[in-house]
């Protein structure tokens, strides 16, 4: 029950104090003569918007307190408005929305265009369940439609995993068969450059053996021998280049070398025999199940 409440310097209003007893409680007068002030200064301390503007002029700050018998003890909620405006209840800071979370039990305002309220949907509804005894009824329809919306919401969240979980296989497939195709040996990489050097080198080595003959004829033969054995083609070493190239590439998606690329080559194909693998027996499983039992004479 409201019991008091202080108004200082809000609008007109330099200072207020409205005591209320048991019983009804009426404020009459002219109009003009500050009715709904007092109503707004109620509706201030049950977490009403409130602002700066509503400051009497002259004045630095509003404030509103009113006072309500709550279970035999008092319950004080305060609002301050200003530059900085504040709430409190029984003295301790609190926000507008605190307040109005109390006014639910404490207060009923009910105004002059209160029949509006009957052209709403929800107040017809709830007049509707009230009067035929299905509020209980509601609330397990309301109880079961979050329900279902929730799994509406997990089934779509599930088919979206599955979704990225196929496209995550493909991904996969295709890194196997990019691995699969570059055909890997473990050192090819190095052998590799090896023979690149050498055969970068292949004509000026045999330049040398040739220029070399009238000079150490042993030495020049030794040359001779060594650059005839190395191929100078330069189709071999631009296909050298081309196969260190793919090389390099696989090793940096793959752990930086031949032999982390290899093994994850391994990883995937025991990886796609276990799926397929668990994909034949559920089809087998779904065939038994499909099949009629045979019968016997």
């Amino acid at each position: 029950m409201l019991k008091e409440l202080k108004v200082r310097d809000l609008a007109l209003v330099a200072e207020s104090r409205v005591r209320f007893g048991p019983g009804l409680n009426l404020l009459t007068g002219e109009t003009g003569s500050g009715k709904s002030l007092i109503v707004d200064a109620l509706g201030l301390t049950l977490g009403a918007r409130g602002g700066a503007d509503q400051v009497r002029h002259g004045a630095q700050r509003a404030t509103v307190e009113s006072v309500f018998d709550s279970g035999g003890s008092a319950l004080v909620l305060e609002r301050e408005l200003g530059k900085r405006g504040a709430a409190r209840i029984d003295g301790r800071s609190a926000s507008p929305v605190q307040l109005r979370e109390l006014a639910r039990n404490l207060v009923a305002v009910h105004g002059q265009h209160e029949h509006h309220a009957l052209l709403d949907t929800d107040t017809q509804t709830d007049l509707l369940d009230g009067y035929a005894g299905g509020r209980e009824m509601g609330v397990a329809v309301g109880v079961a439609h979050s329900a279902w919306a929730a799994a509406l919401t997990a089934l779509s969240e599930l088919e979206a995993m599955r979704s990225r979980g196929l496209r995550e296989q493909e991904f996969l497939r295709w890194q196997l068969e990019e691995l699969k195709n570059a055909d890997l040996r473990p050192g090819e990489d190095a052998e590799l450059a090896a023979e690149r050097a050498a055969v970068r080198h292949a004509a000026r080595l045999a330049e040398l053996g040739h220029e070399s003959v009238s000079e150490v004829a042993d030495v020049a033969a030794e040359l001779r021998r060594y650059s005839e054995a190395l191929d100078s083609d330069p189709g071999r070493l631009e296909a050298i280049e081309t196969r260190l190239a793919l090389l390099d590439a696989i090793k940096r998606k793959h752990g930086g070398t031949l032999e982390t690329a290899i093994a994850e080559e391994e990883r995937l194909k025991r990886q796609f025999g276990a799926t397929e693998d668990l994909r034949v027996h559920k089809a087998r499983f779904a065939c038994r199940r499909r099949s009629p039992p045979s019968s016997t004479a």
